[in-house]
């Protein structure tokens, strides 16, 4: 197994033997992280927004993702969940979402919250935050954390628009950690808290939080191994239901567009994008400032919003329609938000402003990188231009950046290696 080793944290490894470097990871990642040398495929870490392009197309099982294991709830004397909103759709409609939530605590939690609980206070917060801060347009949500890493890593300048907030499952675990260790008399090592999420983004988002002043989580679990871990107590939730309450009202900000609606009103105009493909076409105009009408854009990296995520195991449109049916046919509850409120007033929800991930160095010498930015502009005359990937690299500029670096040969373009092949037979058989 290759792990990525860097001053950045990921949730992905690469086993590197089942690759058989067939470059299809290669095309997909929007940051060109990825790179095939001698057969295997290679990430660089610095390039990496852990968006799991690469983990959903790999045919070969030779990119997994990493989450924490349920033997760490044992470090800890009193263990709760926080849920994503896009766990209840990812079972079968005779599975009720508070039997789905009940059979969580048979792995071992003792309390289960959900993030749907705070998603209603998130709005107001987020409109709040909209009209004190006026000179910012448009204002770039930040719940995805791989849309966060991806403007740090190729919109830098864009940087100042994000919301600087915290997403709301943070933002709960903030409010539950102060409370829990008040109320159970409890020591903070003792309450270990953890999220269970759809997506590689966020388990990185845990163990290596952007702009957080704390540290808040102790742990990421993945949906799709829970999935597989609460299947064999769901049988019993259904025929013995616990008295468990759900909070299905803000299961919607698992789904695309919806966040946007509700922020949306009479002097914010709200546009919602998702798609990491998408969401890089929106971010170059909002940067050419074609998009300066819109006063708060929702991005996600995954179809359909959080239901897309590659650690779910149910397609994104069916888990959409689940959802709609649970909220549709679910009472409505409501959380005393007032200690929240204090919170957000005392400022404990802001996070640092973020720094640009710098990667396109090519030399600390000014005048070694005119050098070599000429080198790439002689190579790429060179190259045929297609960007068909299979040199191993995800562009023929990118080819020819690595050859400059000295991590590529102009040998690794099959094309131009057919053509030499080809001009040299020719040339003995006219001989």
């Amino acid at each position: 197994m290759a792990e990525i080793k860097s001053k950045y944290f990921h949730a992905i490894n690469i086993l590197t033997d089942n690759c058989t470097g067939c470059t299809a990871c290669v095309r997909v990642c929007p940051t060109e992280a990825i790179r095939v040398r001698n057969r295997k495929a290679e990430i660089d870490p610095n390039r990496c927004i852990d968006c799991g392009n690469c983990l959903t197309v790999c045919q070969f099982h030779a990119i997994i993702p990493k989450s924490d294991s349920l033997e760490i709830l044992q470090n800890f004397k009193h263990r709760v969940a926080i849920v994503s909103s896009s766990y209840a759709g990812q079972f079968t409609e005779d599975i009720s979402y508070s039997a789905a939530k009940q059979a969580l605590f048979a792995l071992g939690f003792d309390e289960v919250f959900e993030e749907s609980m705070v998603t209603e206070f998130m709005i107001r917060m987020i409109r709040e935050y909209i009209r004190a801060n006026r000179d910012k347009r448009p204002i770039l949500s930040s719940n995805c954390p791989a849309v966060v890493r991806l403007i740090q890593v190729k919109y830098p300048s864009l940087l100042p628009n994000l919301y600087h907030q915290e997403a709301p499952m943070s933002i709960l675990t903030r409010y539950l950690r102060e409370k829990i260790v008040a109320e159970k008399g409890l020591q903070d090592s003792e309450l270990g808290i953890f999220l269970i999420v759809p997506c590689v983004a966020h388990v990185t988002a845990v163990h290596q939080p952007e702009g957080a002043y704390k540290h808040l989580q102790d742990g990421a679990f993945s949906i799709g191994m829970i999935y597989g871990k609460v299947r064999e107590y769901l049988k019993d939730a259904v025929n013995n239901p616990a008295d468990v309450e759900t909070y299905s009202k803000g299961l919607t900000w698992a789904l695309s567009g919806v966040q946007a609606e509700l922020v949306d009103c009479e002097d914010i105009r709200a546009l919602s994008v998702n798609g990491v493909e998408n969401v890089k076409d929106i971010l170059s105009r909002v940067e050419d400032h074609y998009l300066d009408q819109y006063d708060y854009i929702v991005l996600r990296s995954c179809t359909n919003g959080c239901v897309g995520g590659c650690l779910n195991i149910e397609n994104p449109f069916v888990a959409m329609s689940r959802i709609k049916k649970i909220i549709k046919e679910a009472p409505a509850r409501e959380i005393n938000v007032d200690p929240l409120a204090k919170l957000s007033e005392a400022g404990e929800f802001d996070v640092a402003p973020l720094q640009p991930r710098s990667i396109m160095e090519l030399d600390k010498d000014i005048k070694n990188a005119i050098k070599k930015m000429k080198k790439i502009n002689e190579f790429l005359i060179m190259l045929p231009g297609l960007d068909c990937s299979a040199c191993g690299s995800p562009s023929c500029y990118a080819l020819a950046e690595d050859i400059v670096q000295g991590k590529a040969s102009i040998d690794d373009c099959v094309v131009l290696l057919k053509r030499h092949n080809r001009e040299e037979a020719d040339s003995e058989y006219n001989e």
